[in-house]
């Protein structure tokens, strides 16, 4: 759709949707298909958000090819372990709603129930073709904390969008099955329109909302029916990001049009916000975050004979552990010294891990010259070179340095790893002792030539370092994939008030809203499958709603 066609500066349909991303595309295509009229409202000059970005995967509990796999996932089991991941302090195996409040236990058991209707639905019309991830191991993937006694070593639940090919696909591939889908349905899409305020008819129901396009012309936008959004978070908000996060963030991989709009404008008609220090996580290389650069995020810590550690040369973590909850280690703060001990952790590894497992981010291509490698042969020379770069980004970083002790210290850190590499044991941080360590977050290298795992290898995680350098370094930071608070939904994709009635005419879905995880990600795709579902929601109510008075 063109604004040149246009004789006013009004557009109206029975259904507005304010994004592109999967929880946009998902409710628009959701509602075209129950019969309404919808025109998409993309902030963009190009759909798929940040989703388009993305490896594309989505986290479906019960999903067909689980069933037709024999894979059982019975809802009493997945929702207690969504339950007990997502608000471990509020945790009651003993309660009805297992200790939850009601509307955050209905969002975690409707997510259960419409996940894989809505994946089932999409396939259904054509819209989206989905297939199981399955690892390089032969198995179906686990989940993030499959070790939980509430998960029972559920697999399966994470499915890629199948490319014409039948091969996997990523979130690009997902995007352009959707908008195929949408194009041939009818769904106008308007690119390069900031929606600015939301319009309510005088019952207060919502019933449009205003749009800057790139002309600098305001535009209205009618909605009949109801406004969903599926807008995205406030990552590159830095005031926000400033003022609700918990603890200092360095970048992410966010779209940059994601500034988190929605917030502003639900408050402005009086929308409880929810879970505003919540984010869907990632380390990322603290100088390409403070550049701006993406991609930027260290999605998995490639590699056996490598670690991470503090500012006083030590191990905080099994490094194997997804990448939103390793991220949570960052936010460490010592009451002592004042400062955010772990605000920065150095990726340290030896010539063996850079030559077997170079290309796979943040570790380069051997020819590649990445300005944010640090690389001495000694660890005193490592340190010191640690100790420059930071001095040198101090104006963008604030205090932090590192410990007088760092280099000794470090060198005790390497003996121990060693020790435990050797007797195929983690004693500090149990790192390979679950399978996601083992089969998602270790994988074998592309390089030809080499033998991996080695023939004296216990455990395929953890290797010792090398005697002799050169050692390498790479700073890393807390980022995010995108926040994931906002005003908060019920269990209809519909957006609460400050007294948690329902504000008539206004949904929501995806990262823009508070999210049903709440802080964390379930398991690989655990951002885009609540999109969808959320999102499916969304469009099957929004398109029941009675036509109002626009």
């Amino acid at each position: 759709m063109s604004d040149e066609t246009k004789d006013d500066l009004s557009y109206e349909a029975d259904v507005v949707v304010v994004g592109s991303g999967a929880a946009a595309f998902s409710a628009a295509i959701t509602a075209r298909s129950h019969g309404s009229e919808v025109i998409m409202v993309e902030k963009g000059s190009s759909p798929g958000g940040t989703t388009a970005r993305s490896e594309g995967g989505y986290w479906i509990p019960n999903n067909r090819f689980m069933r037709a796999h024999g894979l059982e996932d019975p809802k009493d089991d997945a929702v207690r372990y969504m339950a007990r991941y997502s608000y471990p302090q509020l945790y009651d195996p003993n309660d009805p709603h297992l200790g939850l409040p009601e509307n955050e236990y209905n969002l975690v058991a409707t997510y259960y129930d419409s996940a894989s209707v809505a994946c089932d639905f999409l396939a259904k019309i054509g819209a989206l073709q989905s297939m199981m991830s399955v690892g390089w191991s032969g198995w179906p993937d686990p989940d993030y904390q499959e070790n939980m006694p509430e998960n029972k070593g559920i697999r399966g639940r994470l499915l890629f969008p199948m490319k014409l090919d039948n091969k996997q696909g990523n979130g690009q591939e997902l995007i352009r099955q959707f908008k195929v889908w949408s194009k041939e349905h009818g769904i106008s899409l308007l690119l390069r329109h900031r929606i600015v305020r939301l319009i309510c008819n005088q019952r207060g129901e919502v019933a449009g909302c205003e749009a800057i396009c790139d002309r600098n012309l305001l535009w209205t936008i009618k909605a009949r029916k109801a406004v969903i959004f599926g807008s995205g978070g406030f990552t590159n908000n830095s005031e926000l990001m400033l003022h609700f996060q918990r603890g200092p963030h360095f970048g992410g991989c966010a779209v940059p049009t994601n500034t988190g709009d929605f917030v502003y404008m639900s408050q402005r008609i009086g929308a409880k916000l929810g879970n505003m220090a919540g984010a869907f996580r990632a380390q990322i290389v603290l100088e390409r975050g403070l550049d701006k650069a993406f991609p930027a995020s260290a999605f998995h810590i490639a590699g056996d004979s490598v670690i991470l550690v503090n500012r006083f040369g030590q191990r905080v973590m099994d490094e194997k552990r997804n990448c939103s909850d390793r991220t949570m280690v960052h936010f460490v703060f010592d009451p002592a010294r004042g400062e955010w001990t772990n605000m920065f952790l150095f990726l340290v590894y030896d010539q063996r891990t850079a030559d077997l497992w170079q290309g796979f981010f943040p570790i380069p291509e051997q020819d590649e010259a990445m300005p944010y490698v640090l690389s001495r042969q000694t660890w005193e020379e490592l340190t010191f070179a640690i100790e420059d770069r930071l001095a040198a980004l101090t104006t963008r970083t604030g205090v932090f340095r590192l410990d007088g002790q760092f280099a000794e210290n470090i060198r005790q850190t390497i003996a121990r790893f060693n020790d435990f590499a050797k007797a195929g044991v983690d004693a500090h941080f149990h790192r390979g002792d679950f399978s996601y360590d083992r089969e998602v977050s270790t994988f074998p290298p592309l390089i030809s030539g080499f033998q991996w795992p080695s023939n004296d290898q216990k455990n395929v995680t953890m290797y010792p370092f090398q005697p002799q350098g050169p050692y390498y370094a790479i700073i890393l930071a807390a980022g995010t994939m995108d926040t994931n608070g906002g005003p908060m939904i019920n269990h209809k994709a519909q957006v609460l008030d400050l007294a948690g009635e329902i504000i008539p005419g206004l949904y929501g879905a995806g990262n823009c809203i508070s999210s049903p995880t709440a802080n964390v990600c379930w398991g690989g795709g655990g951002t885009i499958g609540p999109a969808l579902a959320y999102g499916y929601l969304a469009g099957i109510n929004a398109s029941n709603e009675t036509i109002k008075d626009v």
